[in-house]
């Protein structure tokens, strides 16, 4: 393709010159018979006047058809140079292209070539380069030739253009046109030789290195061919050689398995056989040792009913002994009680102090009930032996005081000792505390709730007995608890803990309540309105908690207290501790003072 290309572009060369001959062989014949009439017309000129105006009207259509064809030569020339450069151009992309496409196939043939194969590949790059180097001169000296052609036609039209002044100025410039077509001729001619002679040679240089490239690829192919029959062959042996060792080992592996299944077979005959005999015997062993055990159990039991015999007779004779034991410490026990209640009489409170234990909404309690209509009953407070700002044990306060009935009385500071509510013994204030709801029992028994205006003095004259606690539970068989308002704040206090209560019924019974369950004050206040009281108060509790009665203690505190709510059952036992219930400082020597003021000896 690309030798096509430059043989289209040397015949256009060679058309362009022989057009440019023809025209100045043209130019020279109307020269030569321009200047032949101009002689005949010169020599008979002054005969012929119209032929010298014929003849300068030839001249003039003569000049302007040589400005003509130089104009057609200079555009021809001009178009050539225009579609080379195209050529060129074009010839330098599609080279260009190929060039990189063929570096890109011989890039992928060297790879595959041997060592010698690629030296004479390079040399041959090397001989390609020079040839490449020398079309690239050529090249560049056809350009130059055009260039300098270009110059001569544009000089060529200059000339043209000017007016010829004589016939010699004519002939000159037709001789000047004459020898520059002939020159442009030759060297369009030489150019054209020089191009195909160029064009031959590269023709035989590309179909020799097309030769040489297709005896490499053949033989490429002839060794690629051997190559890949050698590996087939192999790859046939191998194949054969695996499926013959495939063969064998699947004959092995049968033979070996058939082997196993049967060494198989009889292992398990054989652990089928021991099995079963070990089977018989551990069955025979524990047939034997199940008579063994009967044997042993039977023996066991007739030895339990023997000493079970034995046991129930000692029993019986433990019992009938306890029996006679208990009946004479009951006997010992009634001479005693006859001989002190014939001394001293029953202090006990009979039928009027009751003690029981129940559960009240869900929560169990120890309950004492005091009927104040006896009157014979009576309820008072004891302080610790040294008065305020001092504490004493339960017990010594129990031995001093020998109440039937004793319970924890009101709250105290751990600080100071100081209770925290109004306390009346026997008519006489012996603390102010100044808050709280007040429990108070007057002189003929009759039981009342007070609330008492926080540090204001209350009058207690009415009443022979006054501890004041809190906060208030009931009030008309109502809820009323409200701590804060009676200026209750301690957080220990209202959280739940183990509680004693004091309530008062509509039939002027007291009831003390106490419950080792620790539970929050309303739940207290539901178990007092399930005891059937109207009126009720929180006593203190906690670590202070003390239940007593009648000789027991149901519940001991587990630190010293300040003051205590005690119950007598006879009032001559009341009178008798009337002395110890009172602290020293407060104790009255003649008639009673009233409660509003201190009694201080």
């Amino acid at each position: 393709m690309k030798f096509q290309r430059r043989a289209a572009s040397v015949a256009l060369c060679l058309l362009a010159a022989s057009s440019l001959s023809a025209v100045s062989a043209s130019g020279k014949s109307q020269s030569a018979s321009g200047s032949h009439h101009h002689n005949t017309k010169h020599k008979s000129a002054p005969a012929q006047p119209a032929a010298a105006s014929h003849k300068s009207a030839h001249a003039r259509r003569l000049a302007a058809q040589q400005q003509a064809i130089h104009a057609k030569q200079h555009a021809l020339l001009a178009r050539q140079n225009a579609l080379r450069a195209k050529q060129s151009a074009l010839h330098a992309r599609r080279l260009a292209a190929k060039q990189k496409a063929a570096w890109r196939a011989h890039i992928a043939k060297v790879r595959e070539l041997s060592p010698k194969e690629r030296r004479a590949l390079r040399q041959h790059n090397q001989r390609l380069a020079q040839q490449q180097a020398l079309h690239e001169q050529h090249l560049a000296a056809i350009a130059q030739h055009n260039h300098r052609a270009a110059l001569i036609a544009a000089r060529a039209q200059r000339l043209a253009a000017k007016k010829p002044h004589s016939r010699e100025a004519r002939a000159a410039k037709s001789e000047h046109a004459r020898r520059l077509a002939a020159k442009q001729a030759a060297m369009d001619h030489a150019a054209a030789v020089s191009q195909s002679l160029k064009a031959r040679r590269m023709a035989a240089a590309q179909a020799a290195q097309h030769h040489k490239w297709a005896m490499q690829q053949n033989l490429h192919d002839r060794r690629a061919a051997a190559e890949q029959a050698n590996h087939d062959r192999k790859a046939r042996i191998a194949r054969a050689a695996h499926e013959n060792a495939v063969r064998a080992a699947q004959t092995h592996a049968s033979k070996a398995q058939s082997a196993h299944d049967r060494r198989l077979a009889a292992m398990q005959a054989a652990h089928d056989a021991r099995v079963a005999a070990a089977q018989s015997a551990h069955d025979r062993r524990v047939a034997a040792m199940q008579a063994e055990h009967d044997r042993k159990v039977a023996a066991w039991r007739a030895a339990f009913e023997k000493k079970q015999s034995a046991h129930n007779a000692r029993l019986l004779r433990a019992q009938a002994l306890h029996q006679a034991r208990l009946a004479a410490h009951n006997a010992h026990i009634a001479a005693q009680r006859s001989h002190y209640v014939a001394t001293n009489g029953d202090g006990s409170g009979g039928r009027s102090i009751k003690f029981w234990q129940t559960n009240v909404a869900n929560v169990p309690v120890k309950v004492i009930t005091v009927d104040l209509n006896d009157p014979n009953v009576k309820v008072s407070a004891v302080m610790a032996r040294n008065g305020d700002g001092t504490s004493e044990a339960f017990r010594q306060m129990i031995d001093r005081a020998n109440p039937n009935v004793a319970v924890t009385g009101t709250f105290f500071s751990l600080d100071n000792l100081k209770p925290v509510g109004d306390i009346v013994i026997g008519g006489s204030l012996v603390h102010f505390g100044g808050m709280g709801t007040a429990l108070c029992v007057t002189p003929n028994n009759k039981a009342d709730m007070v609330s008492c205006t926080w540090g204001r003095h209350h009058d207690w004259s009415a009443y022979d007995f006054v501890c004041a606690c809190g906060p208030r539970l009931l009030q008309g068989s109502r809820i009323v608890l409200d701590p804060r308002a009676e200026r209750f704040r301690d957080k220990h206090m209202l959280a739940p803990n183990s509680r004693i209560a004091v309530g008062i019924t509509s039939g002027n019974k007291l009831v003390f309540a106490m419950t080792r369950d620790s539970i929050y004050l309303g739940r207290l206040a539901r178990v007092m309105r399930g005891l059937g009281c109207s009126e009720a108060m929180n006593l203190d509790a906690g670590t202070s908690t003390g239940f007593y009665y009648n000789g027991t203690t149901l519940a001991r505190p587990g630190r010293k207290l300040t003051n205590m709510i005690v119950v007598y059952g006879r009032k001559e036992r009341y009178e008798r501790a009337l002395d110890q219930l009172v602290p020293a400082p407060y104790r009255r020597t003649s008639a009673p003072q009233k409660p509003s003021v201190l009694a201080r000896n």
